[in-house]
């Protein structure tokens, strides 16, 4: 019988050979000792890696949705439990820099790529996000084989002179296209407001904009996986810290044995600047409580590798104010000291975290501090300009309020 596999390729250049047991399990061997590493939570070795290192990593670059599974897995004739066949069917364009492809492929080694793309007019546009829930990520589209994690309904689109594109000849997408969604009013304008405020509390974000296609208010996200110059699009390699810490994306929040923030930390000390990293990250924690974002899990953080040698703590994404929504859980994805529940952490719950990371009290407090004062002056003084740019001034107007008046509360205890 012939042999399950997949030859996976970093930049093009083959890495090593994913297979597919007789029993349905994966397995990963390197190519050599001299192979580029594909995740810090699979160091290169001679020995093969397991179905349980296997489905964390790879498995993590699939979409978490069932019925994106299931969708996916009808138009391919595969079962959408399958982490292989699925990676087989859709995943040439995954984040990062990895590519799976049949072990007889050509090998085409490269980084950078011509920013080639069909621009999608407008009416074709819109059916598509329409469809997005029957046909994720766009399986519409003819050629398109990418794949994306996460639950949400989005694509991968590539930006050309300004337009929406759909790659081709091969090209990586550059920006990820986040439609509205119904059962979340104000989604798109939650997330842009969130992610500009970010800026203003230090953090490093990608940059976003809203764009309204006929009726439906569109995020779009640059991605940081990529860059573009001079027409063309170079790919960086990228995981996030499930991947990087072996656990499988089912397994996300901590309360359900996912990454706790003190493992989080830990992961940066495998960094190329760990004590920046680590800088990045106590700051990223902060504003994601002062956002009211309680669903900061372990794949919402990400490691970026610029290069074999350089790995380092990648932009902040995903920032949503969950509190905008009363339906949603008010326990946080990873506890602070003792607690999940947001309305329950003290100061003393701040200051049992920074044992548990190494990190200095006197220095939190401070930081949580400037940060909350800077993103309470931003919110009043760019209050205009959101509501300019979210062309929805009564959704804006109730975010800057629930998260000012959280920030407030926040701060009010350490006076």
């Amino acid at each position: 019988m012939k042999k399950k596999q997949l030859s996976v390729r970093l930049y093009g250049k083959p890495a090593g050979v994913l297979e597919q047991l007789p029993d349905g399990k994966m397995i990963f061997t390197y190519g050599s000792t001299e192979a580029e590493l594909v995740s810090l939570g699979m160091p290169v070795r001679e020995q093969p890696y397991g179905h349980t290192a296997c489905e964390a990593f790879f498995g993590g670059l699939l979409p978490e949705s069932e019925a994106a599974r299931k969708t996916i897995g009808m138009k391919y004739g595969i079962s959408p439990r399958n982490s292989f066949a699925l990676l087989k069917a859709i995943g040439y364009d995954c984040a990062g820099a990895i590519s799976f492809h049949e072990m007889d492929d050509p090998v085409i080694s490269m980084r950078s790529f011509a920013l080639e793309g069909k621009v999608v007019m407008e009416d074709e546009l819109y059916a598509h996000i329409k469809a997005l829930p029957e046909k994720p990520l766009f399986l519409g589209f003819e050629g398109l084989r990418l794949s994306l994690a996460g639950v949400q309904d989005k694509a991968a689109v590539c930006i050309i002179d300004g337009e929406i594109a759909i790659p081709k000849h091969g090209c990586p997408t550059t920006h990820i296209l986040k439609p509205a969604l119904s059962a979340f009013k104000g989604i798109v304008e939650n997330e842009y407001l969130c992610m500009q405020t970010a800026s203003h509390a230090g953090l490093t974000v990608p940059h976003v904009e809203i764009r309204k296609i006929k009726d439906i208010p569109c995020l779009l996200i640059e991605r940081y996986d990529r860059r573009v110059q001079n027409n063309t699009v170079e790919r960086f390699h990228q995981e996030d810290f499930c991947q990087a810490l072996g656990i499988v994306s089912a397994r996300k929040y901590q309360n359900e044995g996912g990454p706790s923030l003190q493992q989080c930390f830990n992961l940066l000390k495998n960094t190329t600047q760990p004590a920046i990293g680590r800088n990045m990250l106590v700051a990223g924690v902060v504003y994601n409580y002062l956002a009211g974002n309680m669903d900061a899990h372990g794949k919402n953080f990400s490691l970026l590798h610029k290069s074999s040698a350089q790995v380092d703590l990648a932009p902040f994404y995903d920032i949503v104010c969950t509190r905008f929504y009363p339906a949603l859980d008010s326990r946080m994805a990873m506890k602070i000291g003792s607690k999940y529940e947001a309305n329950q952490i003290q100061p003393r719950h701040w200051e049992q975290f920074c044992r548990d990371i190494d990190y200095s009290w006197p220095a939190l407090k401070k930081l949580i501090k400037k940060q909350g004062e800077s993103v309470l002056k931003a919110l009043a003084a760019n209050r205009n300009f959101y509501i300019e740019m979210t062309q929805n001034d009564s959704i804006t107007n109730n975010l800057i309020e629930i998260i000012s008046n959280n920030i407030i509360r926040i701060l009010g205890q350490f006076e």
